[in-house]
């Protein structure tokens, strides 16, 4: 039996993984997308077909937008805005956080109740253990699409300022990406001399799992700002090992732009009397006056 009906807006990999699962969940789905074409596996699947995201709003309480960027998102919804007015809108397109807040200052101008949401997940794990989903802005708008949400993974409420589910999002994708810059920078300096990527590749994950707890006390030491050294951790210990590592690397022909930012960091905190202290401190270098 259907559950209610909901409108996706957008049918890339990530949107046509949300109208997937929402229909094997029960749910009655409308679907839009800029290209026709896009749609017809979902006609075929049971969806109902908007010719137009006018059509699409109007055919739910609940519209999903899974669109490419926060201009795409603007450009589809601001002519439609009196059709969404009264209506839950609930933003799944990857944005800044202040890109976040601007779409909730303009829904909230024209009587759309907004949630920002950022999808911490891959298509193929939308409704599978491992999805996270992060929201924030109206906190009646959470509390209204919660079941919903909670089909196409764990579903969490960051508060009602509408960038947080963003800028955390952000925050944990930049840590991502510069450990995986870092998986790349190792697999690329035992190539060098002829040690299989995959060998690498197992090395990596022992030694970073084995590594990753240490985030906590660097977490605690942050947020107490004491960055007393352990042995090992000063800045002044780091930093000649880290000036190895480049050298090691510019040694066997690879580049150490991934590490010199860092360097860098430490370099300026040793220069200011700091260089007994945790490298970790390299945290207050970040804040841009």
């Amino acid at each position: 039996m259907p559950k209610g009906t909901i409108t996706i807006l957008g049918l890339g990999a990530m949107g046509s993984a949300v109208a997937d699962r929402l229909r094997a969940t029960g749910h009655d789905t409308t679907v839009w997308n800029r290209t026709p074409a896009k749609t017809a596996p979902h006609r075929a699947a049971g969806s109902n077909v908007a010719s137009t995201v006018a059509e699409a709003a109007n055919a739910s309480d609940l519209v999903l937008v899974v669109l490419l960027d926060h201009a795409s998102v603007r450009e589809h919804l601001e002519p439609v805005a009196a059709d969404l007015k009264h209506r839950v809108v609930v933003n799944l397109t990857t944005t800044t956080p202040n890109e976040a807040r601007s779409t909730a200052a303009w829904a909230a101008a024209h009587g759309i109740t907004y949630l920002d949401g950022a999808i911490m997940a891959v298509p193929d794990m939308i409704g599978r253990p491992g999805a996270r989903l992060l929201y924030s802005g109206d906190e009646n708008a959470y509390a209204i699409a919660r079941p919903v949400l909670e089909t196409l993974g764990t579903a969490e409420y960051e508060g009602t300022d509408a960038g947080l589910a963003s800028l955390k999002d952000m925050a944990l994708l930049a840590a991502m990406y510069q450990m995986f810059g870092g998986v790349l920078h190792a697999i690329a300096m035992m190539r060098t001399v002829g040690a299989a990527p995959t060998d690498t590749a197992r090395d990596l994950v022992d030694w970073l799992g084995a590594l990753i707890p240490i985030a906590a006390d660097f977490g605690a030491d942050v947020e107490k700002r004491e960055y007393a050294a352990p042995p090992g951790q000063s800045v002044d210990f780091t930093r000649p090992a880290l000036a190895s590592i480049i050298t090691a690397s510019r040694e066997q022909g690879i580049s150490a732009d991934f590490l010199e930012p860092v360097k860098k960091h430490l370099d300026e905190l040793a220069a200011t009397g700091r260089g007994g202290a945790e490298w970790a401190s390299v945290v207050e270098q970040l804040t841009i006056e």
